[in-house]
């Protein structure tokens, strides 16, 4: 007894010699907890495998549907090529194709995993009207590599609009995109892919280094494309939109998967597009 009295008084002696050293120490109030979109862009970020080996990736392929892993991309040039300034592909001889999805980041909580998991590289074109849960989910795929761009702010016709308005929308959505993700998005598409002369000038007042549409289409019964085209060609920049998670119809992981196979059948795999824009 005497014995645990000694050592409750020692602890006691201690705890009073600390707060004493406080002041002259300078002690920390513990860190604010992160915020959940923080919390799960670290997260995810931690997940990912850069240099996962071949049986890891047969796996990440198996559990989302694929036959096979996605080969990976060459190495891109070490000086980009010069493209027109309203681009559907990007001039290549590899069997290298880019997906791209528009308006936002869909619902479907699967679709962040399969990125990680598949470690695919995706481009958002994203509209102003995504609420704070969409944002969360921007935050995560971002963490995972993907690149966010502008879409404008509420997703009209630019050809209905005269230049103030366009410009409005542009640079509206360039402005918001950058203070809430840090980052100031170089790249646009338009709604509908519809532009004119006033749609492209406004973009260019607006830091648009690049307009970007698309040469095939993910649509529910496959790749539609475009300019009478069969079959996918090098460099080609492919478009999808993430369906809401429970919406009818298949879900965004199994539309997506259903694009890889289709990629994958034509002997191509995906490159990330920034990388080349």
């Amino acid at each position: 007894m005497k014995r645990a009295h000694r050592l409750r008084a020692a602890l006691a002696g201690l705890l009073a010699a600390g707060a004493l050293l406080c002041p002259l120490t300078g002690c920390t109030e513990p860190a604010a907890p992160a915020a959940p979109f923080e919390r799960l862009g670290r997260r995810a970020a931690r997940k990912v495998v850069p240099h996962a080996g071949p049986d890891t990736r047969a796996v990440a392929a198996r559990r989302w549907g694929l036959a096979a892993p996605l080969a990976r991309a060459p190495r891109p040039p070490a000086v980009r090529p010069a493209l027109p300034y309203v681009v559907d592909r990007v001039p290549m001889r590899t069997k290298v194709v880019f997906l791209t999805f528009d308006d936002g980041p869909g619902t479907d909580p699967g679709f962040p995993r399969m990125v990680r998991d598949l470690g695919l590289p995706v481009t958002l074109f994203l509209t102003g009207s995504m609420a704070a849960p969409a944002s969360d989910r921007v935050e995560t795929l971002r963490a995972l590599g993907a690149g966010l761009h502008n879409h404008t702010l509420d997703h009209p016709d630019l050809r209905t609009l005269d230049h103030p308005e366009q410009r409005a929308e542009i640079c509206g959505q360039r402005d918001r995109l950058t203070a809430r993700f840090g980052a100031r998005p170089r790249l646009f598409r338009p709604p509908y892919g519809a532009y004119d002369a006033s749609t492209l000038r406004a973009a260019k007042e607006c830091g648009v280094t690049a307009v970007v549409l698309a040469r095939a289409t993910m649509t529910a019964d496959g790749l539609r494309y475009a300019e009478g085209a069969s079959r996918l060609k090098p460099g080609d920049i492919v478009r999808a939109r993430l369906p809401e998670h429970g919406a009818s119809g298949a879900s965004a992981t199994r539309l997506t998967a259903r694009l890889l196979d289709e990629i994958q059948a034509q002997g191509f795999t995906v490159g990330r597009l920034e990388d080349y824009l």
